[in-house]
C-alpha cells in the first residue's frame, strides 16, 4: 500500500512536468541542480520550422500544449502519463523521462524530441544519441508562456503562440481581478496522501513552487506553505494544526469520487477539528475533473481553485462543478 502511494506521488511529479524538490527536504546540491536546468535550448533538428513533422513528446503538460498550439498531428509519440486530450490515448508511448525508452525513441526517427527542463540529463542522452532535443520549462506559470513563444518559434507556428499566450493570459487576469482588493484567506493545498489508514500522515502539500502557490496567488488566497524551503513538503497533522489554514483544498487528480468516498475523505480532516477551515466547512475536494497539468488547462485549475478560495466571486458554471466542500 505505501508503495502504491508513492508510486503515485511519483506520477503526480511527472504530471507536473518536473521533478520539483519535495517528499522531504532536498540537499542543497540537488535544489541547485533543479534551480539551474537549462530551457528553451535551441533545438538542434536540422529541418526548418515549417518541415517539423514527426514529433516525441517527454511530459504530459509538453503534450497538451502542443495541442493546444494546433501540433497535435506531429506528435508521433508520448509518455506512459500523458492521457489529454483523448487523441493522445492511442498514440506509442516511449516511457517516461524519469524511465525514458530511449531505443523506441531513436526507432520513431523523429525530426524534434521535446524535453522538460529539470529532467536531470535526458535531454543530453537523446542529443548524444543524435536526436534534435528542445527543452521547455513548466515549472512556473511564466515557464509555461515562455514555452509557447519557444514551441510556437520551433515549429512555425508563431502566430497561433501569439494568440494563446494572450487569450490565456486575458483569463488569468480576469480571475485576478475578481479576486483583487478582497480578503485572502490563507490556503493549504494538499496534493496526496495515503489513503489507506483514513488518518492524515505524509500529507504532499503545495509549497514554494511557481505553479501552484502562484495559482493560489491569483486565485486570492495565502498559501500557508509559500515560504517553505521546498516546492511541495511532506507535513502532518500536528503541522496543519499549528498552520490552522481559514481554507484547505485536497487535490485527488485523476481520481474518481463516489459519494461514499467523499465522506470518508471529509471524515478524515476531523482529526483537525480545531482547525479554522473544518471548522467554518471550509475544506475543499478536487477530484478526476480538475487538472494539476501546467499548460492549457491551467486555466480551468486556477477557476476551480478561485471558486474553492472565493466561492461568492465565481457562479457555479464552468468546470469547477466538481467542487465539494465540507459542509454536507
Amino acid at each position: 500500500m505505501a508503495r502504491e502511494y508513492w508510486l503515485r506521488w511519483m506520477v503526480f511529479f511527472v504530471l507536473m512536468g518536473a521533478l520539483a524538490g519535495g517528499c522531504g527536504l532536498p540537499t542543497p546540491e540537488r535544489d541547485n541542480a533543479f534551480q539551474s536546468a537549462p530551457a528553451g535550448d535551441s533545438s538542434n533538428s536540422p529541418l526548418p520550422p515549417g518541415q517539423i513533422r514527426r514529433i516525441v513528446s517527454m511530459a504530459p503538460s509538453i503534450t497538451e500544449t502542443l495541442f493546444a498550439l494546433g501540433c497535435g498531428d506531429r506528435v508521433v509519440a508520448v509518455t506512459d502519463f500523458c492521457e489529454y486530450p483523448p487523441e493522445v490515448r492511442n498514440l506509442p508511448r516511449v516511457g517516461g523521462y524519469v524511465n525514458p525508452n530511449l531505443e523506441a525513441v531513436l526507432r520513431l526517427r523523429p525530426d524534434l524530441v521535446v524535453a522538460p527542463a529539470g529532467a536531470e540529463d535526458l535531454p543530453a542522452k537523446l542529443k548524444a544519441m543524435g536526436l534534435p532535443v528542445l527543452t521547455v520549462d513548466h515549472r512556473s506559470i511564466e515557464g509555461v508562456f515562455d514555452s509557447l513563444s519557444i514551441l510556437g518559434k520551433a515549429l512555425g507556428v508563431e502566430r497561433r503562440a501569439e494568440e494563446l499566450s494572450a487569450t490565456w493570459r486575458k483569463r488569468l487576469d480576469t480571475i485576478a481581478q475578481r479576486c483583487r482588493g478582497q480578503p485572502r484567506p490563507r490556503v493549504l493545498v494538499v496534493v496526496d496522501r495515503p489513503l489507506e489508514t483514513g488518518r492524515l500522515q505524509n500529507l504532499c502539500a503545495a509549497g514554494s513552487d511557481g505553479f501552484l502557490n502562484r495559482l493560489v496567488e491569483l486565485a486570492g488566497g495565502e498559501n500557508v506553505l509559500g515560504d517553505s524551503a521546498v516546492a511541495f513538503p511532506i507535513i502532518s497533522a500536528e503541522t496543519v494544526l499549528r498552520l490552522n489554514p481559514d481554507v484547505i483544498i485536497e487535490i485527488q487528480a485523476g481520481r474518481e469520487i463516489s459519494s461514499e468516498r467523499h465522506s470518508e475523505w471529509l471524515a478524515a480532516w476531523q482529526e483537525v477539528k480545531e482547525v479554522s477551515a473544518v471548522q467554518n466547512g471550509r475544506v475543499y475536494l478536487l477530484g478526476k475533473d480538475v487538472p494539476v497539468v501546467p499548460g492549457p488547462r491551467m486555466l480551468d485549475l486556477a477557476e476551480s481553485l478561485g471558486r474553492c478560495i472565493h466561492p461568492e466571486l465565481f457562479d457555479a458554471s464552468g468546470p469547477s462543478r466538481s467542487v465539494t466542500s465540507g459542509e454536507k
